[in-house]
């Protein structure tokens, strides 16, 4: 029995470690669940997607970029 040899430090020293893991696993996965309902909620506010319409060329100023340029 290997634990009985080690000193009542390094026992202390172990089960701490553990516990950091631990500690670390747990506030992982609560900002994974965080940052997934975030993302949800970002597309859900998003709306659909809007089509595109390809044209070789654009005459004039592109609309809605440019101040009092509706």
């Amino acid at each position: 029995m290997r634990a009985q040899r080690l000193p009542a430090a390094r026992k202390r020293q172990i089960a701490a470690l553990g516990g950091t893991a631990r500690a670390r696993s747990l506030e992982a996965a609560r900002r994974i669940d965080a940052t997934l309902r975030y993302a949800a909620a970002v597309a859900v506010l998003q709306g659909p997607a809007r089509s595109v319409v390809r044209m070789k060329r654009f005459g004039g100023r592109l609309p809605g970029i440019y101040r009092g340029n509706p």
